[in-house]
């Protein structure tokens, strides 16, 4: 259990630094090629995510946690259920396509995966600070 509290504050310190602002040392180099130095790009498309999904996530989650309920016969209700489970889950951020003819600079694909088959996949495009949600 230690373990894996200590792995769990490691991942939170490791992406809370990957999505800090750049040091005043870094000044000197555009983080962006609009010069907007708030936090690395993939960073940015995350954040506009849980500023603007907050109701989808919290439905994919709320969904998955009700079938887990049902499977372990949970005493947890499923809106409490995420402060004890120990599933995992993931983010995935990734440009379209590589740079080229057309500019993806700020275009991502963003998907968040719970367990092993619950998702949700947005594309966001951060220059125009928009987000939509992936239909499959």
């Amino acid at each position: 259990m230690l373990r894996r509290t200590l792995l769990l504050t490691l991942g939170f310190v490791g992406l809370s630094q990957a999505c800090a602002k750049p040091s005043s040392s870094l000044q000197s180099v555009p983080v962006s090629p609009d010069g907007n130095d708030s936090q690395p790009p993939h960073c940015e498309a995350l954040s506009l995510i849980w500023k603007h999904q907050r109701d989808q996530i919290k439905e994919l989650e709320l969904t998955y946690a009700s079938a887990e309920q049902k499977k372990q016969k949970e005493y947890v209700d499923a809106a409490g259920r995420g402060w004890f489970d120990t599933d995992e889950r993931r983010w995935t951020i990734s440009r379209p396509f590589g740079p080229g003819g057309v500019d993806s600079t700020h275009w991502f694909t963003v998907t968040y995966l719970v367990g092993e088959s619950q998702k949700l996949s947005w594309h966001v495009d951060t220059r125009k600070q928009e987000v939509s949600l992936v239909r499959e």
